[in-house]
């Protein structure tokens, strides 16, 4: 049975009132089942609509309407399928495969200006032919080859499938949770598992929009209009990345990609990162979104990638060192409270890389290697891929952005955009690098080769991908996760696509080849790495106690794993917990609301935001129980982050600081 809330209550109560214009709303913005429109045929799908809209009843006989009323900044931006042709043909943008690989001048990145430049230009970094050892792809790559061919044999859905993999890979690898103090990346360290070793934990803290109308609240902090990024904490600083909202340099007005940096004790803020938005439009910069990437920090150095698909290697000083650290030293923006920009390599100048929406990668550092995603994706009629040769998986070397290797999986088989972020984990003692395709095929590659090491394809082959998030084949947003010498991963696809049949998977990492679970030719994989596998439909109710149920559904959260369980949500509200060695389900939470950003455990407790701004703490461990819930004033997209001895919160405009002990 679901926790019953004040909240809940009162959701309950508002539904009756308000069901009859939410229906009339969601028709008239919800994606319907029907036959397409000439638009739709025409391949003019866009996924992004006015607001979310997306009907997240559960089932009918759940009861529960996840009408998701938070503006996600598109309000100004109507649908691409309501366009008139004309309009359609002022949005076509340039086709940017024809970029040139060759070495980009050492311009200075474009100034954030109220006007609108071209792409901004690279600075000292070399292009990818230049590196040590070869790339992983040569300039003209063949098609990667695998995409699900058709007729395959059926997979028959189950709540844990054990494969014949070996459930205990031979060599243990430490992930169990990054340490009390810093937490200077997404996921605390490379494994990426979001699980913070700090105890003592209190929950006696009350959120407000001011520090001194709270409880134990340290300090609140004014972000943008729309924050997606995720709270970073290293050396005595906070970055978040954001949009330009919170007006911190008055000389940017408008719509920004941001990034900003506080002072961890005091909230004070210090600098910030300002990009302007693409002068191609939401094609590949949607508005109001800002900065998706969660920085990377290690010593006094700051990598993100920016919503102009740059990859910036930054001061974390910023100016206040009254220092322009190079090789770059033509910041057009310089002053105090300014971003020290150290290199930047602009991925669609130089690579001629086409982000679907927006960039968003997360980067990861193992030794002077960097590794991220491009977020090479679809073409605005989400039809076409528009840079296929171009690289979807990057190593750089993090002091001068020189690339070491690349590749262009899976080619032309991109089913959307790739805005998922890498893993690394040690096999054997050699560093693989966890990369999740756009193809829906999670890819491990060799650290310092870059050569493809396994591949695991996480869909069912009779799986199909349709526009608009109507069929069942998925892409993966969500982050690979390492621990024990596996990962664990599950699909999802862009929110705005709803809610969906999901998969969830736990694949032994110490393969090699293609360790699907079914071969192309439809058989039973004998060298697949699948330990197990929860999700698909509920049949007969035997899992969920409800016939035709989702076991499992689209998310885009990455998951935590302790104490031997799986603490993974989904996007429709539901928070998942998966015995880590067998994948049998314990209990399943309801939130009420969507869920965006994943759960952090720290302290035996789990923490977890939804986008009606709760966040909800549960007891950690095999029997549902929730412990309290605490309203923010606004949606929670991103994860809680356990710093030095405290909590901070990023909900959609606004960072809290809370003592956690």
């Amino acid at each position: 049975m679901p926790q019953w809330s004040w909240k809940t209550i009162l959701q309950q109560t508002s539904f009756a009132v308000l069901g009859c214009s939410v229906a009339v709303w969601v028709v008239g913005c919800a994606e319907p089942p029907q036959p397409a429109t000439p638009t739709e045929e025409a391949g003019h799908d866009d996924d992004h609509g006015d607001d979310h809209g997306h009907d997240h009843g559960h089932d009918d006989d759940h009861g529960h309407d996840h009408d998701h009323d938070g503006d996600h900044g598109h309000a100004d931006d109507a649908a691409p399928a309501a366009l008139a042709p004309d309009a359609l043909e002022k949005m076509i943008v340039p086709d940017l495969t024809t970029v040139p690989q060759v070495s980009p001048p050492a311009d200075k990145p474009a100034p954030a200006t109220t006007t609108t430049p071209p792409p901004a230009k690279t600075s000292t970094p070399a292009p990818a032919t230049t590196s040590t050892p070869a790339p992983a792809t040569t300039s003209t790559p063949a098609p990667a080859g695998t995409t699900a061919a058709k007729g395959m044999k059926e997979e028959k859905p189950a709540a844990a499938e054990t494969s014949k993999a070996d459930s205990k890979p031979a060599e243990t690898a430490q992930a169990n949770g990054a340490g009390a103090g810093d937490w200077p990346m997404w996921g605390g360290d490379p494994t990426r598992n979001m699980v913070n070793k700090i105890s003592g934990v209190s929950l006696d803290f009350e959120p407000a929009l001011e520090a001194s109308e709270g409880k134990n609240l340290i300090f609140t902090a004014r972000l943008g209009s729309q924050t997606y990024g995720n709270p970073v904490v290293a050396n005595g600083k906070v970055l978040v990345g954001t949009n330009n909202g919170g007006e911190y340099r008055p000389q940017h007005e408008g719509d920004r990609g941001v990034v900003l940096c506080f002072d961890d004790e005091t909230g004070e803020f210090l600098w910030q990162l300002t990009r302007e938005k693409l002068p191609q439009g939401r094609v590949n910069d949607w508005p109001e979104q800002g900065i998706c990437s969660t920085p990377c920090v290690e010593g006094n150095r700051v990598w993100v990638i920016t919503n102009r698909c740059e990859v910036m290697c930054l001061d974390l000083e910023g100016f206040r060192d009254n220092e322009n650290d190079g090789p770059y030293t033509e910041e057009a923006d310089s002053e105090q409270q300014d971003a020290d920009i150290i290199w930047s390599y602009d991925m669609i100048e130089t690579l001629g890389v086409f982000p679907h929406n927006l960039a968003t990668s997360s980067p990861v550092i193992h030794g002077d290697y960097l590794y991220l995603l491009t977020s090479n994706g679809v073409d605005e009629a989400h039809l076409e891929i528009p840079a296929p040769r171009s690289p979807s998986f990057l190593c750089m070397d993090k002091n001068t952005g020189e690339i070491i290797w690349e590749s262009n999986e899976p080619f032309d088989q991109i089913l959307h955009g790739q805005w998922s972020s890498p893993a690394v984990g040690m096999i054997n003692g050699q560093a693989q690098v966890y990369m999740p395709g756009g193809d829906g095929w999670l890819y491990a590659f060799d650290g310092k080769s870059g050569d493809i090491v396994w591949k695991f394809d996480l869909n069912p082959k009779d799986s199909r991908w349709e526009l608009g998030g109507r069929g069942t084949r998925n892409n993966i947003v969500s982050t690979p996760v390492f621990f024990e010498n596996s990962v664990i991963l599950a699909v999802g696809q862009d929110p705005e696509h709803g809610e969906g049949v999901g998969h969830i998977y736990r694949v032994d990492a110490t393969k090699t080849g293609d360790v699907s679970p079914v071969t192309p030719e439809g058989e039973e994989n004998p060298n697949s790495a699948q330990i197990w596998h929860v999700g698909g439909v509920d049949a007969d109710g035997s899992i969920t106690g409800r016939k035709g149920d989702l076991i499992f559904r689209r998310t885009i959260s990455t998951a935590a794993i302790h104490d031997g369980l799986v603490y993974a949500p989904d996007l429709s509200g539901f928070l998942h917990c998966i015995d880590f060695k067998t994948g049998e389900r314990y209990w399943e939470y309801d939130a009420f609301a969507a869920i965006w950003g994943s759960p952090m455990v720290a302290d035996g407790k789990v923490f977890l935001g939804d986008e009606d701004g709760d966040l909800v703490i549960l007891q950690a461990g095999k029997e549902e129980k929730v412990l309290a819930e605490k309203l923010f004033d606004s949606s929670i997209y991103s994860t809680a982050t356990f710093a030095n001895g405290k909590m901070y919160v990023a909900d959609r405009s606004r960072l809290y600081c809370f003592k956690a002990k």
